[in-house]
């Protein structure tokens, strides 16, 4: 079975604990074609357009063994939802060749419960990105119905798998859950949504709040996409999340928008 990547190699933009110093870095594996279409992507090269190189499953169990090798400290599967048949041969064949780093999850949240079952025992970090407490934007910006409620069973069930996240002796990602929640201009209800969603599963989950939203691609139906998130906004978010008592994650810094920006036709595209 072929499956698509649009690019690997080691990748610095992910959350502290899971890049490590600027002598390790996740072990990214970003995957061709998305089962969202999000209208905002940061990684439409890729996700929409296609862009990317056909592999074996095993040609993508030597890219693990290879990122280790260089030094990574985890294998960071970006977009995996739609290969996980494909990814799961690939880790259990890298497993039993020596692949020791933990594996990371890094999906946009919208999978079937069976789908992240059939992955148990074989991911260690799950990184679900929660987009929409708001099922109406999930069906005008992503094209999906009822976004929310599997977007929460897939997120329980990567809990009961890993639990909380927790770090080893040198500060590193070792296993549990990180949830992710990019901040939407003019779209604040669904954020604070998503926020109160979170609290109700557990208040102690490791939250990442996220700032990066920049404007790209053809937005002319989408005008109040059309800017970045203002301070007003952002500091709106920020204050729900201190007033629902969630006290472990990171948050991202005001000018955190294109400089996030890959280019996927480029060599090195986060640089």
């Amino acid at each position: 079975m072929q499956i698509k990547i649009g690019w690997h190699g080691k990748h610095f933009g992910e959350e502290p604990p899971l890049v490590g110093d600027q002598n390790q870095g996740a072990g990214g594996i970003f995957f061709s074609k998305c089962n969202l279409h999000c209208v905002f992507c940061q990684n439409v090269q890729i996700s929409q357009c296609g862009l990317g190189q056909d592999y074996s499953v095993e040609e993508l169990a030597n890219i693990m063994l290879g990122l280790q090798n260089q030094g990574a400290i985890n294998i960071d599967l970006v977009t995996p939802t739609l290969w996980w048949k494909q990814i799961k041969e690939a880790v259990e064949i890298a497993k039993s060749q020596g692949l020791k780093i933990p594996v990371m999850w890094n999906s946009n949240a919208f999978e079937p419960k069976q789908l992240i079952r059939n992955m148990n025992g074989l991911v260690d970090i799950y990184v679900p990105d929660f987009k929409y407490g708001d099922d109406e934007l999930g069906y005008k910006y992503s094209g999906i119905k009822n976004y929310s409620a599997a977007a929460q069973i897939a997120i329980k069930e990567m809990l009961w798998q890993v639990g909380k996240f927790k770090t080893d002796i040198n500060g590193l990602g070792e296993r549990g859950v990180v949830v992710r929640h990019l901040v939407l201009p003019n779209n604040i209800d669904n954020s604070l949504k998503v926020l109160d969603i979170l609290a109700g599963i557990d208040i102690r989950l490791h939250i990442s709040l996220m700032r990066q939203y920049y404007p790209l691609n053809d937005l002319t139906k989408y005008p109040e996409l059309m800017r970045g998130v203002n301070n007003e906004e952002w500091n709106n978010v920020y204050q729900h999340l201190i007033d629902l008592g969630f006290e472990n994650g990171w948050i991202q810094g005001e000018d955190s928008g294109a400089v996030m920006i890959p280019d996927f036709t480029k060599e090195k595209p986060f640089e």
